[in-house]
């Protein structure tokens, strides 16, 4: 039956209402975002996700790809001593290089936070970003502060309405939209100008799963485009270039084109300014892939519980949701970028949490990487996904151990440590920034680590950036 022209009329108008609205509602929010609004505890979480991003970009500041990044930007960026600083190095440069460099060492160990109902990292995309443009554009800790909340904020509310596994690195393409909104925060656009960098930054946004697969180096660089990206999207915008009006829910927008439609895009503006997805994110106990981390806290417990020697163990097996199984459950080899393979293996990270205890930094060099009784115990690890999990689940675990005198130790579980069911206490967090600093090997930063800390542990006063810049 042939719809009347009015309602057809009617309906093109409400659908085009929708298609808008996303991109209006969330334009409008980080507009109208201010510091005072946050709830405290947002912003003393905010403080230590900050600290914690800084541990790790500084530890991983000589990892492979990191030297290499840092090497080339001054190749085609000259150096600025107004310009944005590179951690670690003595060098400024353009504020979107330098996110692009910071970004890259924040990532590469795999140790900064996760949105685990999502398997993505949040701080890495939009942190570099703020930082940056914040530097030279001369902004208090405040705003550093609200432009990288509302940041997180955003990416968390597009991933959540995500519904599809993962195949698409969602750290990079959710990112590349948080990463726009810290920028654009941050020049303290207008509000049309706000639309248009989310508009421009969705004709950058990328980053798929094949290169975790493979174990490429350029793994660690995805949220690095993102964290690019949202800067220059909002210095583009800022000049009067116009984006995408609806690069969410229009016909080739982010759910569409990206996730097949299959989306609760409703998620994106429920409770906006009430619920902060920052209060939803984990800090890391291990340096490896987050999907890693139930089997690593299964097995470490298990262990704990039975006392079980390594040299005792005649199998392993893990079940995980597919999901888990495909991406990080495969048989570990090692290929071109031992230190990518290993933190992206199960079998690996078992295998040292069985031999060695809890998974550090230094298990993933390349010579304990190759290790010959490590590597001889995780051809004894295998994983096998399991259909009672939903394809997203990368919390639920369950590990059997089975001794060389056929004793069988079973444990499950449903939550990871360092999650907001099981959260780092702040002691925790503050040796987990002093480990990372040790690792850096950084005698220079080491002694400036104390400092460090009180500085970002008190941001709100702070009323420069480069008082923080200027340590790292």
């Amino acid at each position: 039956m042939a719809v009347p022209k009015s309602a057809a009329v009617a309906e093109s108008q409400e659908f085009k209402e929708l298609i808008m609205s996303i991109n209006q509602k969330l334009s409008a929010y980080i507009k109208q975002s201010s510091y005072d609004d946050l709830p405290p505890q947002v912003v003393e979480k905010a403080k230590y996700l900050i600290l914690d991003t800084l541990g790790v970009g500084l530890a991983g500041w000589q990892a492979p790809g990191c030297r290499e990044v840092t090497q080339i930007i001054p190749t085609w960026s000259q150096r600025d001593p107004q310009g944005a600083t590179i951690i670690a190095h003595n060098l400024k440069t353009g504020p979107g290089d330098a996110a692009f460099a910071n970004s890259t060492m924040m990532h590469a160990l795999d140790f900064d936070d996760t949105l685990d109902s999502s398997a993505l990292h949040t701080m890495v995309s939009v942190f570099p970003a703020a930082l940056a443009l914040g530097e030279v554009s001369g902004v208090s800790g405040r705003q550093l502060l609200n432009a990288t909340i509302l940041g997180i904020d955003i990416i968390c509310r597009l991933a959540n309405a995500v519904t599809t596994p993962l195949s698409w690195i969602r750290t990079a393409t959710c990112g590349s939209f948080g990463a726009a909104a810290a920028a654009a925060k941050i020049l303290d656009l207008p509000l049309e100008q706000i639309q248009d960098t989310l508009g421009i930054v969705y004709s950058q946004t990328a980053g798929n799963a094949q290169c975790l697969v493979d174990g490429s180096l350029v793994k660690r660089m995805q949220p690095a485009f993102a964290a690019r990206a949202g800067v220059f999207s909002a210095l583009l915008a800022q000049t009067g270039i116009t984006g995408a009006s609806s690069p969410f829910t229009g016909q080739y927008g982010f759910f569409n084109l990206y996730e097949g439609g299959k989306a609760k895009t409703e998620k994106v503006t429920k409770a906006l300014g009430q619920h902060f997805g920052l209060m939803d994110l984990s800090l890391k106990p291990y340096p490896s892939c987050r999907m890693t981390h139930g089997a690593i806290d299964a097995a470490l417990a298990l262990q704990k519980s039975h006392s079980i020697k390594s040299s005792e163990i005649k199998q392993v097996t893990v079940n995980t949701s597919t999901m888990v199984a495909e991406m990080v459950g495969n048989p570990f080899k090692l290929r071109t970028d031992p230190q990518v393979d290993a933190q992206f293996s199960i079998p690996y990270t078992v295998a040292v949490a069985l031999k060695r205890g809890k998974p550090r930094l230094e298990d993933f060099s390349k010579e304990l990487i190759s290790d010959p009784e490590t590597l001889e115990l995780v051809k004894k690890i295998s994983v096998i996904p399991t259909t009672n999990l939903h394809d997203n689940d990368i919390s639920s675990v369950s590990i059997a151990i089975t001794t060389q005198g056929e004793k069988i130790y079973t444990l499950s579980q449903d939550h990871l440590l360092g999650s907001p069911a099981a959260p780092m206490s702040a002691d925790a967090c503050l040796d987990k920034f002093n480990d990372c600093i040790s690792f850096s090997g950084r005698d220079d930063i080491s002694r400036k680590s104390p400092e460090i800390v009180d500085l970002v542990l008190h941001l709100e006063e702070v009323d420069n950036l480069q008082q923080l810049t200027t340590l790292l």
